[in-house]
């Protein structure tokens, strides 16, 4: 599959790429940001550029299936969550990371979503001690024992492949990296598309791009080992 490639030159190209794109922050979205002690780091251009290109190309080339259960690994505080309860059949979406200030924050921004039979949880794990195949995990008192449909890591370079080697053949992958470094915590960087594909190889490629902004690119791909 030949790579898709989107170059935003600007930060006004950057803006008109979010405003097009099927990302819509509703009145009571931009409430709870406002109202929430939120890193704004999570809301830069950058980042709000790198969710919506990925529920662009989820939207367009991953078949509905109902009632699928979802792990964001590294969620932060899930800041894409909202965007895909509107528009797929997610039963349940568990944002996983090793920072308890983030899960509180990810389930104070998704509240409804928390209070409505979990359909998003957040759950205090580190990745690196994780089967994503076959997930074992406590939260809020619960031991859980899950093999979620669809693993999505959009931090793939803050940390190293194990993740990826634990995913099995019949979990959908959806994974971002980029090639800046200098950040801190960017401990697994990629340069390239190429570098990419080797490093996290794919038997059934459903999506593969990269993302160019005037601060760095970020590289994406969809689909099965």
């Amino acid at each position: 599959m030949k790579a898709a490639s989107i170059p935003l030159t600007t930060w006004n190209d950057v803006e008109q790429f979010i405003d097009a794109s099927s990302m819509r922050i509703t009145p009571s979205y931009f409430e709870r940001i406002v109202q929430g002690n939120y890193p704004l780091d999570a809301f830069s251009k950058g980042q709000l550029a790198s969710k919506a290109w990925l529920l662009d190309e989820l939207f367009r080339t991953v078949p509905l299936k109902a009632n699928s259960t979802v792990a964001i690994l590294g969620c932060w505080i899930g800041s894409i969550v909202e965007f895909m309860h509107n528009g797929l059949l997610i039963n349940r979406i568990y944002g996983i990371d090793v920072d308890p200030n983030a899960v509180e924050l990810s389930e104070k921004l998704n509240q409804k979503f928390v209070q409505d039979s979990w359909r998003y949880k957040g759950v205090v794990a580190d990745i690196a001690t994780l089967n994503t195949s076959h997930m074992e995990f406590e939260t809020a008192g619960e031991l859980i024992s899950v093999k979620p449909d669809w693993i999505i890591n959009t931090s793939c370079e803050h940390m190293d492949t194990h993740w990826f080697d634990t995913v099995a053949n019949d979990q959908l992958i959806i994974m971002q990296t980029n090639n800046s470094p200098e950040y801190d915590g960017h401990i697994n960087t990629c340069n390239s598309v190429g570098e990419m594909t080797a490093k996290y190889p794919l038997t059934n490629t459903l999506y593969i791009g990269s993302l160019e902004t005037p601060a760095y690119t970020r590289f994406m791909q969809i689909g099965y080992k």
